[in-house]
């Protein structure tokens, strides 16, 4: 995904300057459900904390700001939908659907090879900050093959790296030293990530934080041919 897809992301969030209360711990979007089912990629925190921490402590002051812990840290890729035993809501997906789900997107990703991403540089969307993802379309290519083979609608905007969520009434000004927080490290590098498999999990929405609960791990291939699994 280019620089400038990034680039202009920033720039809306600099220019309407306003916050909303983001992620799944939003009564509005969990909508009562209890479970949620996505395509991730997992991230290992160990190797990148020493880099992922200076940004940790730059937001820390702010108090609407909730940090994600290490274990809860991935990329999610696309969701699958709210995992319910008797759907009846739009968004809803029956346990035996999420199966076949993971057993399509194993098929769909047989020949997709590993590959190495940079994840360099803080940014925000109006519920989040994050750090961008630099893999020159890789992840993006690994995200419209799950949808199109999986029948799912590829969600907007680019790959990222989730820090942390803005817990604050929707419309909420963004103050001008969050701002200047975030723009200090534009071009911070957190360092390489190797995309290896995906995960299509499960979240518990009633907890907060709970690590993703792997029902499906999909290895990609090594460049020589071998599963990574």
């Amino acid at each position: 995904m280019g620089v400038d897809v990034y680039e202009r992301i920033w720039r809306r969030f600099v220019r309407e300057g306003r916050l909303e209360f983001g992620g799944y711990m939003d009564p509005n979007w969990r909508n009562g459900h209890d479970r949620s089912a996505s395509f991730i990629v997992p991230v290992d925190a160990q190797g990148l904390r020493e880099r992922l921490e200076p940004l940790r402590e730059a937001l820390r002051p702010f108090p609407f700001v909730s940090l994600h812990p290490d274990h809860f840290l991935h990329i999610t890729l696309v969701m699958a939908g709210f995992a319910a035993e008797d759907p009846g809501k739009t968004g809803e997906i029956p346990r035996d659907r999420i199966a076949e789900l993971g057993e399509r997107a194993s098929r769909a990703l047989s020949g997709f090879e590993a590959f190495e991403v940079r994840l360099e540089g803080l940014n925000a969307f109006p519920g989040a900050a994050f750090v961008e993802v630099h893999d020159e379309g890789r992840m993006e290519r690994l995200r419209s093959v799950l949808c199109r083979n999986c029948g799912l609608k590829k969600p907007p905007g680019p790959p990222h790296l989730t820090l942390a969520y803005f817990q604050v009434p929707d419309g909420t000004p963004a103050p001008q030293a969050l701002i200047s927080t975030i723009e200090r490290y534009r071009g911070w590098p957190v360092g390489r990530l190797l995309v290896d498999r995906v995960e299509l999990s499960l979240l518990d929405l009633k907890r907060r934080y709970p690590p993703p609960e792997p029902l499906v791990q999909i290895p990609l291939r090594r460049a020589n041919g071998a599963s990574s699994g």
